[in-house]
C-alpha cells in the first residue's frame, strides 16, 4: 500500500535529531528564552488599550460609518448648530430616564416638579475644576446659535400645556404654529382620539433626556469628559426623591465597562494560574509499583510547573513584542491567557506522557529523541492548527475579533516555540536526574525502590524512587506508564470497542447531531450594547428602561437626500413626499404623524397662516421666505443651498426624521436597518441616507454570520490541508476533517440552546473550536495511524492508550482554567466560559468515543502506515535503538555521576546494585 508520510518522516528524523541535540546542550535553550520573554516584556510598558466600543465592534467599513460620515459633512455638529434629536454622534453625551415611582402619570405637576428640581441640580450644581475655573453644564453644552442649553426645557413646557388643560397632540406637538416632536422623549404613553383623529396625549411613564457637551477642541473635550464624570457621582449622591427615580448612561460607560471586565480578570487568572500549576504538579505524581508511596525519583512536579511557566513566557512574549510593533490592545484580549496557558499545559502531558513510554535503560538522548519525535509531532500539530485557526480569524472585519486572533495566534506560536526550547530543555535535564536516580526536588540519590522494606518510615514516605532494570528488554520495569493509560488500553478501549457499546455510541453520536442541528437553526445574532457592561454596572437598568419605555414607539430616524432634485418641478415635489411616506409607513416605522418634514412645514405655513398659493417656479424664492419667517425655528437647520445644474441658487440636499417602533430586540433592530436601506436603494437618484445611532451596532448583526461561516470555511480548509500534510494517511484525514464539521455544529447548537447568541465574542471561540476539533480528532488519528497493531481494534487500544489520558487532563486543565469564570457578572466571559467549555467537552466527546468507534467501522485496515502489518524498511527497529545504546554509552558514562549511584561490577552500565550497609546514613547526604 503507498505511503504519504512525505511530510510526516522527515519531520521526525528533524525533531528525532534536535532532541538529541538539545538533551546535549540544554543551557542555551533555557538561557535564551527567559532573556527574550525579559525583553519583550518591556512592550507591556507601551500597553495603551482601545476602549471605543464602537470602534472595536462595529465592523470595518460598515455602511452606517459611511451613514454617520455624509451627515456629518453636511451639518457638522458645533457649539451654535446643536438641534436636539438631530444630532448623530454620542461624543460627550450624556443620557437621563425619568420615571415615575408609583407608576403615577409623569406629566402631573409633583413628577414634572421633581424633574425640574432634578434638572435644575444637574445644570447648576454639578460642576468641575479645572485650571482654577470652574465649569458648570452652561459653560459646556452645545447650543443651537445662542439660545442657551436645552436641558429640560420641553419638559417643562409639555407639562405645563398639559396640567392647564390644554390637548396635546402625540407623537408631534402641534401648538399653533409651532411644532415639535416628542415621540423620542416620552416613554409609556397612554392616548386618545381627537376631533380629527389625531392623536391627543393623556398619560406617560417616563422622560428621555440628553446633555449634549462640547467634544472639539482636544482641551474642551477633555473638561466635558471630567464633567460626565462629575454628572455621575452627583447622581450617585442625589438624595431619594419620593415621587422619581432615574437611570443614566455617558459617553464614558461602555469604555469603563469593558475596562471592568478586564480588571476583573486579574485576580481571576491568579486562581486559574494557580488550579493549573496544582493540577498538573497532581498528574506529575508517580507511585512505587504495588504501593502508595511516591515514586520520588520518577515523578515530575517542577517539570509540571515549568510547563504552565512555559505558557506564561509564551504569553508574556507575544503581548510585549505587538506592543512593541504597535499593533493595537483592547481589554477582550485579557481572557486571552485563560485559553494560551491550558493549551500550553496540554502540550506539556502529551510531552510528559511521551517521555514515560521511552525505555528507562535508555541514555537521555535517546529518551528525549523519540520523545520529540513522536509528541513534537502531536505538539507540532495542536499549535499549528490552534494558531492558523486564529490567525484565519484576523481576516474578519470586527476589529475586536482581529486584534483578540492577532494575540492569540502570538501567543500560541510563542508557547510553541518555547515548547520545544525551554521546555524541552528542562525535560532533558530533568530525565537525566532520573537516570541518575536523584529525588526530583532536592536533586540527591534515592533510596532504592528495592529497598523499601528495609527503610523507615520517613524514607518510604519521603525518599523512595524507582531504578530501570538491567535488561535493557525488560519493558514492563522501564517502561513506567500511568495507571490512567493502563487503564484506556486494557479497560476503556476493549470496552468501547464491544458491538453493543458501539451501536449505543452511534445512537448517542445521532441524539448529540439532531440537538446540533436544531440548535444551529435557532441561532440567533448580535451583540448588543448592554451584553458589554458588567451586571451590576449602573447602565443596565438605564438600557433595561430604554427598552421597555422608549424603543417600542417613538426613536428616530435621520433620512438625507443628497442630491436633491429640482423642487421647482411639481412632479419631483410629488416623488419626494411620495419616498417620505412610504419610508414613514413601513413595518417599524410609525406612520405620517412621525415626520418632520420642513417642506410639510412650508405647505402648512402657506396655506394656513399666509393663506397663499406660492407658484411652481417661484419655490426657492418661497423656501428662502419661509426659513426667514421661521429663522427662530429648526426648519432652516434641514436644508443646504448651492449651485444647481442650470446655474442657479437652489436647494441641493436636505434631510427629515421618521419615528420608528419595535426596535427592541437585534431582530428587529435589524430589520428596521434592512427596510431603511431597501426603501432608499430604491431611490438611487437622490442617493438617499439612513441613520440613527443603533446602526453602528446593527451592522454586526449583518456581518456575523458571513464572517463566521467564511472564517470556519477556511479554517477547516487549512485545517484540512494540515492533516493531510502531516496524517500519513488520506483516509484517516477524511475522517478528521468530517470529525471538524461536527464539532462545530455542536458548538454553534449547542450554544445557541444554553443561551449564547452568535456575536462577536462567540464567534472567537468557534473560530478556536476548529484548532480544538483538529486537537482532538488529530491525535487520535495520528496515534490510530502509526500504531503497528494489524487489527483496527488493537489500534485503537493503543491509540487511546498512548493518548486518551493526555488528551483527557488537556481538556480537564482548559476546563479548570476557565471554571473561575463561570460567574463572573458579564456577558462577554461568561460567554466565553461557555463557547470554550462547549468546545472541550464537545472535542474530547469526540476524540475519545465518536471517532474511534468510526475509525475502528469505518476505515479498518487502509489507515495503516505499511500493509499487511509489513515492517517499514524507515522504521527503526529495537536492535538499532540497541545499536544507537552502545554508540551513545561512552557519552552517557561520562555524563553520570558516579558519586550518586552505586554501582557493581556488571557489564551493564544500568545494573545497579545497592549494598544496604552502604547506604547513606541521611538522605541529603551525596
Amino acid at each position: 500500500m503507498p505511503k504519504f508520510d512525505c511530510i510526516e518522516r522527515p519531520l521526525s528524523r528533524f525533531f528525532d535529531h534536535y532532541g538529541q541535540f538539545i538533551s546535549r546542550n540544554p543551557l542555551p535553550f533555557i538561557i535564551f528564552p527567559i532573556l527574550l520573554t525579559g525583553f519583550c516584556s518591556l512592550g507591556f510598558l507601551q500597553l495603551d488599550p482601545i476602549t471605543d466600543a464602537i470602534y472595536l465592534f462595529t465592523p470595518t467599513g460598515a455602511p452606517s460609518k459611511m451613514e454617520r460620515q455624509i451627515i456629518h459633512d453636511l451639518w457638522p455638529l458645533t457649539n451654535g448648530s446643536y438641534i436636539p434629536g438631530r444630532a448623530v454622534t454620542q461624543s460627550r453625551e450624556v443620557q437621563l430616564t425619568v420615571r415615575t415611582k408609583d407608576d403615577g402619570n409623569i406629566l402631573d405637576k409633583p413628577y414634572s416638579e421633581a424633574i425640574y428640581r432634578l434638572d435644575q441640580y444637574i445644570q447648576n450644581k454639578v460642576n468641575v475644576s479645572f485650571k482654577g475655573k470652574v465649569y458648570r453644564y452652561k459653560d459646556l453644552c452645545l447650543q443651537w446659535r445662542s439660545e442657551g442649553c436645552p436641558g429640560a426645557k420641553h419638559i417643562h413646557i409639555i407639562s405645563d400645556l398639559f396640567q392647564h388643560g390644554f390637548n396635546v397632540t402625540y407623537p408631534t406637538v402641534r401648538m399653533g404654529t409651532i411644532t415639535g416632536y416628542i415621540g423620542s422623549s416620552l416613554g409609556g404613553v397612554s392616548v386618545s382620539r381627537g376631533k380629527k383623529n389625531d392623536m391627543i396625549l393623556v398619560s406617560a411613564k417616563a422622560w428621555f433626556i440628553v446633555y449634549h457637551l462640547q467634544f472639539y477642541p482636544t482641551s474642551t473635550s477633555y473638561i466635558s469628559g471630567l464633567w460626565e464624570k462629575a454628572f455621575q457621582k452627583a447622581l450617585e449622591e442625589y438624595p431619594d426623591d419620593p415621587f422619581i427615580e432615574f437611570t443614566y448612561f455617558h459617553s464614558q460607560s461602555l469604555a469603563e465597562e469593558l475596562k471592568r471586565n478586564s480588571d476583573s480578570l486579574i485576580p481571576r487568572f491568579i486562581i486559574s494560574f494557580t488550579i493549573l500549576v496544582i493540577f498538573s504538579v497532581l498528574c506529575s505524581m508517580a507511585l512505587i509499583d504495588g504501593t502508595f508511596y511516591i515514586d520520588w525519583a520518577l515523578s515530575k512536579p517542577v517539570l509540571a510547573i515549568l510547563g504552565v511557566i512555559n505558557a506564561g513566557m509564551g504569553i508574556a512574549t507575544a503581548i510585549g513584542a505587538l506592543c512593541f510593533m504597535g499593533v493595537p490592545f483592547t481589554d477582550i484580549v485579557g481572557v486571552m491567557p485563560f485559553l494560551v496557558v491550558p493549551v500550553g499545559t496540554n502540550n506539556m502531558f502529551l510531552m510528559v506522557a511521551t517521555v514515560r513510554r521511552t525505555n528507562r535503560a535508555f541514555p537521555t538522548e535517546i529518551r528525549i529523541g523519540e520523545c520529540m519525535s513522536d509528541a513534537a509531532i502531536s505538539v507540532f500539530i495542536t499549535s499549528l492548527t490552534d494558531a492558523f485557526s486564529f490567525g484565519v480569524g484576523t481576516i474578519t472585519d470586527i476589529p475586536a475579533v482581529q486584534i483578540f486572533c492577532f494575540y492569540t495566534c502570538a501567543a500560541i506560536t510563542c508557547t510553541f516555540l518555547y515548547q520545544i526550547t525551554f521546555f524541552a530543555a528542562w525535560l532533558s535535564v530533568i530525565i537525566k536526574w532520573e537516570s541518575e536516580g536523584r529525588h526530583c526536588l532536592f536533586l540527591k540519590s534515592t533510596v532504592p525502590d528495592c529497598y523499601k522494606d528495609f527503610s523507615s518510615f520517613f524514607h518510604r514516605i519521603f525518599w523512595l524512587g524507582s531504578r530501570p532494570h538491567k535488561n535493557i528488554d525488560n519493558l514492563m520495569v522501564n517502561r513506567k506508564e500511568s495507571a490512567v493509560a493502563y487503564f484506556f488500553q486494557n479497560w476503556y478501549a476493549p470496552i468501547l470497542m464491544q458491538p453493543t457499546v458501539r451501536v449505543i455510541s452511534i445512537l448517542w453520536y445521532c441524539v448529540y447531531l439532531t440537538f446540533g442541528i436544531y440548535g444551529c437553526m435557532q441561532l440567533r445574532e448580535g451583540l448588543e450594547p448592554i451584553n458589554l457592561l458588567v451586571e451590576d454596572s449602573y447602565a443596565v437598568p438605564h438600557y433595561k428602561v430604554l427598552e421597555k419605555y422608549f424603543w417600542h414607539y417613538g426613536p428616530t430616524v435621520q433620512i438625507v437626500v443628497s442630491n436633491a432634485p429640482d423642487l421647482r418641478d411639481p412632479r419631483e415635489r410629488q416623488r419626494i413626499k411620495s419616498m417620505i411616506h412610504t419610508f414613514a409607513n413601513s413595518k417599524h416605522t410609525i406612520g405620517d404623524e412621525s415626520i418632520q418634514f420642513w417642506m410639510d412645514e412650508m405647505d402648512r405655513y402657506y396655506t394656513d397662516e399666509l393663506k397663499i398659493n406660492y407658484t411652481t417656479s417661484m419655490f426657492y424664492e418661497a423656501a428662502k421666505h419661509f426659513f426667514a419667517a421661521k429663522k427662530t425655528s429648526y426648519w432652516p437647520e434641514d436644508v443646504k443651498w448651492g449651485i444647481m445644474e442650470d446655474r442657479t441658487i437652489g436647494i441641493t440636499a436636505f434631510r427629515f426624521i421618521v419615528g420608528l417602533r419595535e426596535i427592541v430586540t437585534s431582530v428587529d433592530q435589524q430589520a428596521t436597518v434592512a427596510i431603511m436601506r431597501e426603501i432608499a436603494s430604491r431611490y438611487p437618484q437622490y442617493n438617499v441616507t439612513t441613520f440613527m445611532p443603533l446602526w453602528l451596532f446593527t451592522d454586526q448583526y449583518d456581518i456575523v454570520v458571513p464572517n463566521t461561516v467564511q472564517d470556519v470555511v477556511i479554517a477547516m480548509a487549512v485545517m484540512i490541508c494540515i492533516a493531510f500534510f502531516l496524517i500519513p494517511q488520506p483516509t484517516c484525514a477524511l475522517w478528521v476533517t468530517a470529525a471538524i464539521g461536527s464539532i462545530d455544529i455542536g458548538v454553534v447548537g449547542f450554544m445557541t440552546l444554553w443561551g449564547v447568541n452568535l456575536d462577536a465574542i462567540s464567534m472567537i471561540t468557534i473560530i478556536m473550536s476548529v484548532g480544538f476539533a483538529v486537537d482532538y480528532s488529530a491525535h487520535i488519528t495520528y496515534g490510530y495511524v502509526v500504531s503497528k497493531c494489524k487489527k483496527p481494534r488493537d489500534r485503537i487500544c493503543e491509540a487511546l492508550g498512548a493518548l486518551g489520558w493526555p488528551l483527557t487532563q488537556g481538556a480537564i486543565s482548559t476546563i479548570l482554567a476557565v471554571i473561575v469564570l463561570a460567574d463572573v457578572p458579564a456577558y462577554m466571559i461568561v460567554t466565553f466560559f461557555k463557547t470554550v467549555f462547549l468546545s472541550i467537552t464537545i472535542g474530547l466527546l469526540h476524540g475519545l468515543v465518536f471517532l474511534p468507534v468510526t475509525l475502528s467501522l469505518c476505515v479498518r485496515g487502509f489507515c495503516a502506515i505499511s500493509s499487511n502489518g509489513d515492517k517499514d524498511e524507515d522504521e527503526e527497529s529495537e536492535d538499532q535503538k540497541h545499536e544507537k545504546f552502545f554508540q551513545i554509552l561512552p557519552l552517557h558514562h561520562s555524563m553520570s555521576s558516579s558519586a550518586t549511584i552505586l554501582r557493581n561490577e556488571s557489564p551493564s552500565p544500568f545494573h545497579h546494585e545497592y549494598a544496604l550497609p552502604q547506604f547513606p546514613t541521611s538522605p541529603y547526604k551525596s
